[in-house]
């Protein structure tokens, strides 16, 4: 994993150098801009690094700034990198198609203030319709019908809120208005409801803005991979102080409904589904909580009745969409194979950086009726 994770980084530098060197090709020749320009990649690339390697003995202001400002880097940088790539890729083709002349195309893309202004505006323009994206939160709506309910139970699902330091108390309390306003019977979270470190969420006291969630029926989660990282035996704790049931490999049954919530499958000792559905009563309707949506086979053939998961965030971004497409069979959207009904929410928040390109923040509504 070490290994894994030095060879990404040591890519990520690569990709850095090899885009800061093209920028500094291309913004005009002014020491002040290039200062600027080239001190916002170091900072972009070494954020991170800081955060990650020093962030629990910083103050907590101190590590969400270095948090924020990497993560979001990080999607900055990636429209930059492309456009970069769109830039050389067009200079190999005009060297052996000869379409424009060379000492035109060196004018375009060497000390040229318009076509800096240009491709940073392009960036400028995709970064904030991704930050309104991911402001204007969805609402997925399913109604499904079924002989195990006697009367009718209105879900809401969340997932991946990541609280940390990129949510602030305000956009958390903003949310559980909107849960509330949709007059919830029970709310479900699918995980990832804790980001990195609990520090931020513990400062601001985000357990008790929590507790204003109006379920009579309850709330109920499974872990998620974030709950791992940020520290599974603080993550339970906050989970119980907020009023939320976190269900570890554990099952809760009530009115009719029976809740399965699973261990992260990072979780290596997590037990198997049919361990979990051996005694659960079948004339019940059953809820799977699963964070990551890997084999959705398994929850067929144990005749669960409703998956919800999440994790994916469907990439977050295009072009990372696409390859979570190809990496899970259903990377977000609602999906039913023979009889069970699955849906995979891409989050109601995020993972660093607030933009949401070609993705959205979701919530789910579902209505369960006879």
């Amino acid at each position: 994993m070490k290994t894994f994770f030095l060879t990404i980084l040591a890519l990520y530098l690569a990709a850095n150098v090899y885009t800061a060197i093209r920028i500094y090709q291309l913004i005009p020749a002014n020491l002040w801009i290039r200062i600027a320009v080239m001190g916002i990649f170091v900072l972009g690339f070494v954020s991170l690094i800081i955060f990650f390697r020093f962030g629990e003995t910083m103050p907590v202001g101190t590590a969400g700034f270095f948090y924020q400002f990497g993560t979001s880097w990080m999607i900055a940088f990636l429209y930059i990198f492309i456009l970069v790539l769109f830039v050389d890729l067009f200079r190999i083709i005009n060297h052996f198609a000869h379409m424009v002349d060379k000492e035109t195309v060196r004018g375009l893309f060497h000390h040229n203030a318009i076509t800096s202004v240009i491709g940073f505006g392009i960036v400028a323009l995709i970064l904030g319709f991704g930050n309104w994206q991911y402001h204007n939160k969805k609402r997925s709506h399913i109604t499904l019908k079924s002989d195990k309910i006697e009367n009718p139970i209105r879900i809401v699902g969340i997932s991946d809120l990541h609280l940390g330091y990129t949510i602030s108390k305000k956009e958390l309390t903003k949310w559980i208005e909107m849960i509330n306003a949709e007059k919830p019977d029970m709310v479900i979270i699918g995980g990832d409801l804790l980001d990195n470190q609990l520090r931020p969420v513990l400062m601001h006291s985000l357990d008790r803005e929590l507790q204003k969630i109006a379920a009579p029926l309850g709330i109920y989660a499974c872990t998620g991979n974030h709950e791992y990282i940020s520290g599974i035996k603080n993550s339970a704790d906050f989970y119980n102080r907020a009023g939320i049931t976190l269900l570890r490999d554990s099952v809760f049954q009530m009115n009719g409904l029976t809740i399965i919530g699973r261990e992260d499958h990072s979780y290596k000792n997590r037990k198997a589904l049919s361990e979990l559905t051996k005694n659960v009563d079948k004339q019940t309707f059953s809820v799977l909580l699963n964070h990551q949506p890997y084999n959705l086979d398994e929850a067929v053939q144990e005749g669960i009745d409703f998956q919800f998961s999440g994790h994916t965030h469907r990439g977050q971004v295009f072009p990372a969409s696409l390859i979570t497409d190809k990496i899970f069979e259903l990377s977000q959207g609602y999906l039913q194979k023979g009889n069970t009904h699955f849906y995979v929410s891409s989050g109601l928040g995020i993972w660093g950086g607030k933009f949401r390109i070609g993705t959205r923040s979701e919530y789910l509504v579902l209505d369960l009726v006879k």
